[in-house]
């Protein structure tokens, strides 16, 4: 009922955020926050880890319309059906890898150790995607 109410409310908060952030620096600001909700993971206190939770789904229920919008300014129509599919087939595909992968970690290393680890990861992704983009920069001046 919690998340429901978090859900709702980030939705209505949607309209708010896009007004007053650019679309680029809002989808980059809330995937950082999710890095450091899911880094927060290490932390095992059962508040801590609910919190994180509800965080978490916040963020992803800002993220969903924004990235829908973002694809409907960024694709054309005739090509964005196919595109969308061929990225919603993508996702399918790496989920079926990644979620019993992450099911037998849970089970061997535990929850916090699993969730924490996979933060960390995806922060050290976003680093270097952020360092090559700023080295790009610097090469293309």
């Amino acid at each position: 009922m919690i998340g429901l109410a978090v859900n709702v409310a980030a939705i209505q908060l949607t309209p708010w955020l896009q007004a007053h952030f650019a679309q680029r620096r809002l989808l980059i600001g809330l995937c950082g926050g999710l890095t450091i909700a899911l880094l927060g993971s290490f932390n095992s206190a059962t508040n801590w880890l609910i919190s994180a939770y509800l965080v978490i789904n916040g963020l992803r229920a800002l993220l969903e319309p924004l990235l829908s919008n973002y694809y409907n300014q960024l694709i054309p129509n005739g090509q964005r059906a196919t595109l969308l599919s061929v990225a919603s087939m993508g996702f399918s595909l790496a989920m079926v890898g990644s979620f019993p992968g992450i099911g037998w970690l849970i089970q061997h290393w535990g929850f916090t150790l699993t969730f924490g680890t996979s933060g960390l990861l995806i922060l050290l992704v976003g680093l270097g995607w952020l360092l090559n983009v700023k080295l790009h920069a610097v090469t293309e001046d």
